[in-house]
């Protein structure tokens, strides 16, 4: 048995990794990784609660935030602010327009209502000039 190195002439090649793979591998993942994770905010769910601002010194008092709750029987919409009925959405634009906005406004619906109902409520609020507008649901 012959246990003797034998002398390499040339050059020794260097294996090389195949890049287009590797390409390939790193833009799957890349790709993966989008899809898989989420770059914003989830907005299936409204906030319930309504944030209030550090008071600073001697500043205004907290006012309670305005109760906005829609209803519906059949195919007729009532908005109730407080204990005031308002039959339509452009008329509570008007009606919100004379409360006080420093507390906010809670949008609340009750079993009945569609969608689009409270989604015309949270807009009229926006309309309205609140910048705090938040939806609690009825149990």
């Amino acid at each position: 048995m012959n246990f003797q190195r034998t002398k390499v002439r040339g050059i020794v090649s260097i294996p090389r990794l195949a890049l287009v793979a590797f390409i390939d591998i790193v833009l799957f993942l890349l790709l993966y990784l989008m899809l898989a994770g989420t770059l914003a905010a989830p907005e299936s769910r409204i906030s319930a609660g309504l944030e209030k601002p550090a008071a600073a010194g001697g500043a205004a008092p907290d006012l309670p935030p305005v109760s906005l709750k829609v209803l519906r029987s059949g195919d007729t919409v009532v908005f109730r602010i407080g204990q005031r009925n308002v039959p339509t959405a452009d008329a509570v634009v008007l009606a919100l327009a004379e409360s006080p906005k420093q507390g906010g406004i809670i949008v609340r619906s009750d079993a009945n209502a569609l969608v689009g109902d409270v989604a015309a409520a949270m807009q009229a609020a926006k309309d309205a000039g609140f910048e705090r507008v938040s939806y609690a649901p009825t149990p």
